[in-house]
């Protein structure tokens, strides 16, 4: 068998014949590769030092600036060599040193040789400056870093085309021409780059300066374009740039780069992602660790200012869109708001031709408030931005689901779901309403209407404190609402827009549809302090077409509703501003108190139409039971404000009182209605404020129309309780009459009826219709008048007067009736009364009011009639009260004295004798008080009554003149005529008592001021009485006529006992100074004026009198001179600085006090004492002894007794059992007499006229006559009426004596011890003519004499005398005594004589 080979195809023959070439060519490249690393090794390697300058040449060339190279080795270790420069130093354009490279390390590949560059740069230390010119142009290492494609850009291609470069312990130097800034260094640079023919990734690890932060890293993975053929047109690049900070302060960077746009400042740690595309950063994201960061996100934003910043930001933005998140971001914002640490995710993007604006957002626990901070910062749009800032929300996202298209602020399309807790939402003002044309019904308006006020227009509500579930579209929605502790805020619909709410749930539902909406609230519950509810309500926009407003807006409501507390004193705050200001105002100031506890509440209708005064219109109704109301139905600030528009009361305004407030209702329970524009109280029950005794039965108050611009309000009430306390709470709204009704007292209840109508704008057009029904009750009109009992009658009340009807009462155990009427408002202010009656004697006596007029009652018997009229006109008072006392029998002092059939006429009466125009009112300026009383006397005053006071003008005083004599009116001053036989003062201040009252002492002594009722009293006055009783004393033949200047009263009076001049003022207790030519206090009228001393010593005046002839108690004293002063205190001490009496037997000077005792009690007569210093100088003692009563005791005599005493009692009655003090006596040449009883005896058992009987010489002749001497001399003490001494001294001519003991003058007995020497040697006369000293007594004198001089004691004699003064008893004591006489202690103590 034959094969047979097939041939081979022309496919399989091309393939083979490339296969060939193929390896032909690999062959070749590979002979190729060979050739080359033999000429590298075997050529180059060797030679490569020769190559230094063509290497620089094509460096310089290739890089685009000059190139300089120290040094260049090579080494052959490998298949390819290594090659090292060191120095390579890069110059830019201007031959600067742009770049130093201590050490390059270059190595090759069959790759690199084939593109002309290296495999691998090992850069070691580079020195490398980054400058931008003043032109902006980036130039690093001398290399122009452009875009341009001149060939400028050739060093960057030859950067990028290197397949790996590496950089180790570099300094980076940055320079910028463009800010002149100081040049900044980055050391200890580590910089790795690895190229491939489209990627390109680089690494930078630097240090940068002190205080610029820690050590960083940059990276940076890029890709250029597919078809670039230039490696680096790094502007067409795409990737990712990162870059981690452990801590960077970016405000230095500031100074170098400009941060206008991104980040201007900031410090802490970052790590950033940075997506790029064609060379610029489209997005990132961040992950934040800053302090602190300021950062502004578009031209014309506010910058965004944070602290402490955590969390990681996203973003990206370009044409189409603005995208932004945020993960677990937490932060500070400058105002001091949190960022809870929510997530954010939001697409914004703008309009684009046809395709609209729209956004989307999701995001949980989002802080409202932060994130309008944000979006204010962030390039959303001008609208949305005005949205943000009108609302300004608040709150916290919980969750929220949101997307639209179109402004945010007005979406075509959006729906949105979410929950917000914390809601806040600002309310919106309405917009100014626009000119619509007047409706013809308001044109038709009739003449003189008033015009209606401007319509507030409400705004957009707003709310905080809300938790809101919500489900919204743009064609409505559903949500859950809930609030605590918040607030709603309805702007233009109450005066207090803000709302406070403790808590409130409610289910909302709503639909949108082309403007129109419609609004479903249930199962509504709401708390705040004003009240407690719920409610269900229904709201939908207006038709336009059919509502009044021709508006949308307000809208229709339907709204039902019930409280189940309410405080009354808040129901002003919820009227809308449809009701005029001034009816708000009065519902708050009326209403101070009160609580609701069942309010119904129903709204409908259209609510431009509020409040619906057409019943088909809608309605609109508040019904309320109240309870504890306070009802100022006239309020304070309304009454002030209705007083002073006018002007009265006149008084109040002259006063500067303030305006009367009308007694509110408390405690007030009933019915309150608010239906329509109207107010009604109704079946109201409760009490009269001030006056709770009053009861409230029933009252109705009742406003028609609050929206009216002149509300009136009608107030009916009825009540009944105690008189008294309608009195003073009524007081201050009688006008001028209020002053007299505060003053009267009452008892008993009575019935009572107000009606009153107040315009509430205009309250001084108030009208009042008021009446008090009495029933047996008692009016006491002043204090100081008596009681009207029994009191029956209406008495009627209107806004400008009062009248009475019928009103009988009883007075002064009478019956009187009283009628009249008053007006206290207008220009004709009067009161006019008139009263009728009968006084008894017993309903006199009864007036306790008025002690005087009981007193004088006391002394009366029977009843008289009388009439009494009383008018006020002008403010002037006028009154008359006439009597003929007929039938009243009076026992007073003379001369008021006559029987019950006698008539004495008495007439009182008050009248104005001229009136002034004054500010276009007559002024009473003058009126005239009269009284007359039968024939016995009358008294006229004309008055200046034109100020606040009255003040007597003149008058005149007539009392019991004769038959055509008269008192005529002087023409000023007070004149007095008083013709009596008989003027007892004491008997008649014992009737009338101290009228006027004692005015209190003047500072410093200074006179009393005179005031009004001085000026009752006479400046001029004339009296004649044969008896006029005064002080204690009887008169008798008194003539006295007296003038009186103020306080100074001035008198010349002539009397049987006085006659001179004295004058008296008013200083302290007074000052009397007289100059009298006699005075006489007989006997029976010194226990008078003692008694008037002891009784009154506080009012005793000072004294300065001089008497020519002065007669006391029957003795005459001769010239008496009297300066005395009351110093007043609490020791009531009266002080006599001069008592003196001038006598030719002797002259007496004395000074003293009488006050109270220390330690007395004080009002007790017996606890003063009189203390007196004295001086008694005696011309003739024996006539001076004669004068007092007591002559034969002495016979001449001449010396002087002086010495301090006192006594419990006044100056004028001497008491001796409390005498105290101590005398010194020195009287020479006298001799003693025989003696009378009384205390001439002790001056007789002193004369020693009955030693003779009992002395064993003769001395006889001496003593038998009584002792006469030469001189007597010694001390005296004195206690308690017991005199003691120890050196009394007598020395007569032949023979002396001494003696010490005592006397008891008020017993009138001795005790005395009694040593005769008779003179029988020089030495005896010296020894009693020696002046003992009391300080050793008797006794030691006489034992030291015998002992000295023992021969001259032979002849002297010892007597002891005792018994009384009439009665002594004499005893010779034996000598034997001499030599042992007691010294001083055996003086005699306690002044008892022994």
């Amino acid at each position: 068998m034959n094969d047979t080979a097939s041939s081979p195809s022309r496919l399989l023959k091309i393939t083979a014949a490339t296969a060939r070439w193929l390896l032909g060519l690999l062959i070749a490249a590979w002979l190729l590769l060979a050739l080359s690393v033999v000429v590298l090794h075997a050529w180059i390697v060797p030679r490569i030092g020769d190559y230094r300058g063509a290497l620089e040449a094509q460096a310089s060339k290739a890089i685009g600036v000059p190139v300089r190279i120290g040094s260049i080795t090579a080494r052959s270790d490998s298949l390819f060599p290594v090659f090292e420069l060191r120095d390579v130093v890069l110059h830019d354009a201007q031959k600067r040193e742009a770049l130093r490279l201590v050490r390059v390390v270059a190595s090759v590949s069959p790759r690199s040789l084939w593109r002309l560059n290296f495999e691998q740069l090992y850069i070691e230390g580079p020195q490398v400056d980054v400058r931008r010119d003043a032109l902006g142009k980036l130039h690093v290492a001398g290399l122009h870093m452009d875009t341009d494609t001149t060939g400028e850009t050739r060093a960057a291609d030859w950067f990028f085309a290197q397949r790996e470069l590496v950089v180790e312990g570099g300094t980076v130097r940055w320079t910028d021409e463009q800010r002149q800034a100081e040049p900044l260094l980055l050391t200890d640079v580590r910089f790795v780059a690895r190229n491939s023919a489209r990627r390109h990734g680089l690494r930078l690890d630097a240090t940068p300066p002190v205080g610029w932060g820690e050590r960083f890293t940059l990276r940076g993975q890029f890709r250029q374009p597919l078809l670039s053929v230039r490696s680096g047109r790094w502007q067409t690049w795409d990737g990712q740039f990162y870059a981690d900070l452990p801590y960077m302060d970016v405000t230095r960077l500031g100074r170098y780069v400009s941060l206008d746009a991104r980040i201007r400042e900031g410090n802490g740690a970052l790590r950033l992602w940075a997506d790029v595309k064609r060379g610029q950063i489209v997005g990132g994201a961040a992950d934040l660790g800053l302090n602190r960061i300021d950062a502004s996100l578009g031209r014309g934003l506010q910058p965004l200012v944070l602290r402490a910043v955590t969390g990681r930001l996203a973003g990206q933005l370009d044409d189409e869109k603005l995208e932004f998140s945020t993960t677990a971001l937490q932060f500070d914002t400058a105002d001091g708001m949190r960022w809870p640490g929510g997530n954010l995710w939001l697409q914004h993007s703008p309009a684009r031709g046809r395709t609209p604006e729209q956004g989307a957002l999701r995001a949980d626990r989002l802080d409202l408030a932060a994130l309008a901070l944000i979006a204010d910062r962030l390039p959303l749009g001008d609208a949305t931005h005005r949205v943000l800032d009108a609302y300004a929300p608040r709150g916290l996202v919980e969750r929220i689901d949101l997307n639209w298209q179109g402004s945010l602020g007005a979406p075509e399309r959006y729906q949105a779901k979410g929950r917000i807790s914390g809601l806040r939402v600002a309310s919106q003002p309405a917009a100014p309403p626009e000119a619509t044309p007047v409706p013809p019904a308001t044109a038709a308006r009739p003449t003189g209407a008033a015009p209606a006020a401007q319509r507030p227009h409400a705004g957009a509500p707003g709310l905080s404190g809300a938790t809101i579930e919500f489900d919204a579209t743009q064609a409505g929605g559903s949500a859950a609402l809930s609030m605590a502790q918040g607030a709603l805020e309805f702007p233009g619909v109450f005066e207090e827009p803000v709302i406070p709410i403790d808590r409130l749930a409610a289910q909302l539902q709503w639909k949108l549809d082309k403007g129109h909406a419609q609004l479903q609230v249930s199962k509504l519950r709401f708390a705040n302090a004003d009240a407690d509810g719920e409610a269900e309500a229904s709201w939908r926009t207006s038709d336009p077409a059919v509502s009044r407003g021709q508006s949308l807006y307000p809208g229709v409501l339907d709204l039902q509703g019930k409280l189940t507390r309410a405080d009354g004193t808040r129901v002003f705050r919820y009227l809308p501003l449809e009701i005029p200001q001034h009816t708000r105002d009065y519902v708050r100031d009326a209403v101070t108190k009160g609580t609701a506890s069942s309010v119904d509440f129903r709204v409908r209708g259209d609510l431009h139409d509020m409040p619906f005064m057409d019943p088909k219109q809608g309605e609109f109704r508040i019904a309320a039971k109240v309870a504890d109301v306070n009802y100022a139905y006239v309020p304070p600030a309304s009454a002030i404000a209705a007083s002073t528009a006018s002007k009265a009361p006149a008084s109040a305004a002259r006063s500067g009182a303030p305006a009367p407030a009308w007694p509110a209702l408390t405690g007030l329970s009933g019915e309150l209605v608010f239906e329509r524009a109207g107010m009604l109280v109704r079946n109201a029950r409760g009490r009269l404020a001030g006056a709770t005794g009053i009861e409230v039965t029933k009252a109705e108050a009742q406003i028609a129309d609050m929206s009216h611009h002149a509300s009136l309000l009608r107030v009916d009430a009825q009540a009944k309780g105690p008189l008294a306390e309608l009195l003073r709470v009524g007081a201050p709204l009688a006008g001028e009459t209020g002053e007299a009704l505060s003053r009267v007292r009452a008892t008993g209840t009575a019935d009572y009826r107000l009606h009153l109508e107040l315009p509430l704008a205009a309250l001084e057009a108030a009208k009042v219709q008021a009446s008090i029904a009495l029933a047996d009750n008692e009016l006491q009109l002043v204090p100081e008048a008596p009681s009207f009992t029994h009191a029956k009658g209406v008495v009627g009340f209107t806004e400008t007067g009062f009248s009475l009807a019928g009103v009988n009462a009883r007075l002064l155990g009478g019956d009187v009736r009283v009628e009249g009427r008053g007006r206290f408002a207008g220009p004709n202010r009067e009161v006019a009364l008139k009263a009728q009656g009968t006084a008894t004697a017993e309903g006199l006596r009864a007036a306790r009011e008025a002690d005087w007029l009981t007193r004088i009652a006391a002394k009366a018997s029977g009843s008289t009639p009388y009439a009494v009229t009383f008018s006020m006109r002008d403010g002037a008072p006028e009154f008359s009260l006439t009597s003929t006392l007929q039938g009243l029998a009076l026992q007073l002092p003379a001369p008021l004295v006559k029987t019950a059939d006698e008539q004495m006429p008495l007439r009182i009466e008050k009248k104005v004798l001229q009136r002034e125009t004054r500010a276009g009112a007559a002024v009473a300026v003058q009126d005239q008080l009269s009284m007359e009383l039968g024939r016995i006397g009358a008294a006229h005053y004309v008055r200046d009554i034109s100020g606040t006071e009255a003040r007597v003008l003149r008058g005149s005083i007539g009392i019991g003149l004769a038959a055509g004599e008269t008192a005529p009116l002087p023409d000023k001053g007070v004149l007095a005529n008083v013709n009596v036989a008989k003027l007892d003062m004491p008997a008649w201040q014992a009737l009338v008592g101290d009228t006027g009252g004692s005015a209190p002492e003047a500072a410093g002594g200074a006179e009393r001021p005179e005031d009004a009722a001085t000026g009752y009293l006479p400046t001029r006055i004339a009296v004649r009485a044969q008896e006029l009783g005064i002080a204690g004393r009887t008169l008798h033949n008194v003539v006295l006529g007296g003038t009186r200047d103020g306080a100074l009263w001035r008198a010349n009076i002539d009397a049987t006992e006085l006659s001179g001049y004295a004058e008296y003022r008013h200083a302290q207790a007074g000052r009397l100074y007289a100059r009298l030519a006699r005075l006489k206090i007989a006997p029976t009228e010194a226990r008078q004026v003692e008694t008037l001393l002891d009784e009154q010593p506080g009012t005793l005046p000072a004294l300065d009198i001089v008497i020519d002839d002065f007669e006391l108690l029957g003795k005459r004293l001769g010239r008496a001179e009297i300066d005395a002063v009351n110093r007043g205190g609490a020791g009531r001490e009266w002080m006599l600085n001069k008592l003196s009496f001038t006598m030719p037997e002797a002259s007496f000077s004395a000074k003293g006090t009488w006050a109270a005792a220390p330690g007395g009690t004080p009002g007790r007569a017996e606890q003063r004492r009189t203390a007196m210093t004295f001086r008694l100088d005696i011309a003739d003692a024996g006539d001076l002894l004669t004068r007092f009563g007591m002559s034969g005791v002495l016979r001449r005599g001449s010396g002087r007794l002086e010495g301090d005493v006192n006594w419990r009692g006044s100056p004028f009655s001497l008491d001796y059992p409390s005498l105290g003090g101590q005398l010194q006596v020195n009287v020479e040449s006298g001799q003693f007499l025989k003696a009378d009883p009384g205390l001439a005896k002790l001056l007789g058992v002193l004369s020693l006229q009955a030693l003779p009987r009992r002395l064993t010489l003769d001395f006889r002749d001496v003593f038998s006559q009584g002792f006469a001497f030469d001189f007597i001399r010694g001390d005296a003490k004195i206690h308690n009426g017991i005199a003691s001494t120890n050196n009394l001294q007598m020395k007569g001519v032949n023979a002396g004596a001494l003696m010490d003991g005592s006397a008891d003058i008020v017993r009138e007995t001795q005790d005395l011890r009694v040593v005769v020497v008779p003179e029988i040697n020089a030495g005896t006369a010296a020894l009693v003519a020696t002046a003992i000293n009391p300080a050793i007594g008797l006794g030691t004198f006489l034992a030291q004499w015998v002992l000295s001089k023992p021969l001259a004691a032979a002849a002297t004699q010892e007597f002891h005398i005792e018994g009384t003064w009439a009665d002594p008893k004499i005893a010779k004591v034996p000598r034997s005594i001499l030599p042992n006489v007691p010294g001083p202690a055996a003086a005699p103590a306690g002044g008892q004589g022994k």
